[in-house]
């Protein structure tokens, strides 16, 4: 472990005092458990915005293909009874 000083508002110092007591553990860890949290939120939120954009890619490219295949479609179906 390794020891770091952070500096809170004291309002915030007092929320976190009253549900560190309330879960019966340290200051210390429910703001590594926050922490954790918070980072873990963030990845997940990175990984949904690259999805996200990797769809929307995705999707112009089938609107092209679609586009591409109209004609060659049209000009098929000039042979079908």
């Amino acid at each position: 472990m390794t020891h770091i000083n952070i500096t809170f508002p004291e309002d915030l110092k007092i929320k976190l005092d009253r549900e560190a007591v309330r879960e019966k553990t340290g200051r210390s860890t429910l703001i590594q458990k926050a922490v954790r949290i918070y980072l873990e939120l963030k990845a997940r939120k990175s990984t949904q915005d690259l999805l996200r954009e990797g769809y929307q890619a995705m999707a112009i490219e089938s609107r092209k293909l679609m586009d591409e295949f109209k004609s060659i479609d049209r000009e098929s179906l000039k042979y079908v009874d």
